[in-house]
């Protein structure tokens, strides 16, 4: 097994800032938070307060990295990445000088497709895995974390290394033979969870009003038959998607729209539209949030 001794938790955004702090609180390797953000100067001067929902909050000292600051990285660390996936090209320009042959890379980000637009930008192998939690970013400096979740991994050394890592009692890990399987249904979610509110500024508790059914259906019905072109079959409904929602958590792209930043919709919804034209699949629902959420953001 590979023997990580340090992990670099690329992408101080909510999710990252979740992991940073649970890989921090094991002691079972360094964790260094890198980034450059208003929230990850937060965490640089002060610590990340850090709050799991329901438990209370506590402030924890994550040591941070800015850029110029990550040395070269070897065979025991651990480069994992959190950030939006609109940010992969700048983050492999500052991350690829970095790498040597043994650094294990890790990403765990939304949307379809952006394992291997990793692994072409920084031109070798990254594993890959799906994240099953909510994580908010309230405020520079502060996350909350709607926990327990669950990771699913594709099978590799960098996989198992993360799992060995992180607390089981917070997250949990699976490995799978079938990660493409675990790819889709994660995008399934989000094409229904994230232009949605976007659209409507709604948490995702929010987001299980019967009013919403209907545009949920649309959404779903096409994002299942692009995945059956793909040779996927998704077994998600909307009784379903609405049964997981029960915190009030703010997915990621309305946090994005809220605040001026370029969002995912490309990877998701606009991953579908793609798709659906390649194998001749009308996809007007998930077009017309695609389209909705660009003149909304830019």
């Amino acid at each position: 097994m590979k023997q990580i001794q340090t992990v670099w938790v690329v992408g101080a955004g909510a999710v990252g800032s979740v992991l940073a702090a649970l890989l921090h609180k094991t002691g079972k390797a360094q964790t260094y938070l890198v980034g450059a953000s208003p929230h990850w100067q937060k965490v640089a001067q002060d610590g990340l307060r850090f709050e799991t929902h329901g438990q209370g909050e506590e402030l924890l000292p994550i040591p941070t990295r800015a850029w110029d600051q990550v040395p070269p990285l070897g065979p025991t660390d651990l480069v994992l990445l959190t950030g939006k996936a609109t940010d992969l090209a700048q983050v492999a320009d500052n991350m690829r000088p970095k790498l040597s042959e043994g650094t294990a890379v890790f990403t765990l980000q939304n949307g379809l497709g952006v394992r291997e637009l990793a692994g072409r930008l920084l031109g070798r192998p990254v594993e890959a895995g799906v994240a099953f939690f909510g994580a908010r970013s309230v405020e520079p400096g502060r996350v909350v974390f709607f926990g327990p979740g669950r990771l699913v991994l594709s099978p590799g050394v960098a996989s198992q290394a993360l799992s060995d890592l992180l607390p089981a009692e917070d997250i949990r890990c699976e490995m799978v033979e079938d990660y493409r399987q675990a790819e889709w249904s994660k995008l399934a979610v989000n094409c229904l969870a994230n232009p949605l509110a976007g659209l409507l500024n709604l948490t995702t508790k929010e987001l299980t009003k019967p009013v919403l059914d209907p545009a949920k259906e649309a959404l779903l019905a096409e994002v299942k038959a692009v995945a059956r072109a793909e040779g996927v079959e998704l077994e998600l409904t909307v009784a379903k998607f609405n049964a997981r929602l029960k915190s009030s958590n703010v997915p990621s792209l309305r946090t994005d729209v809220n605040r001026g930043r370029p969002t995912e919709i490309d990877f998701l919804n606009g991953a579908i539209v793609e798709l659906a034209a390649k194998h001749g699949i009308p996809a007007p629902a998930n077009q017309l949030v695609t389209s909705l959420i660009k003149a909304l953001s830019g």
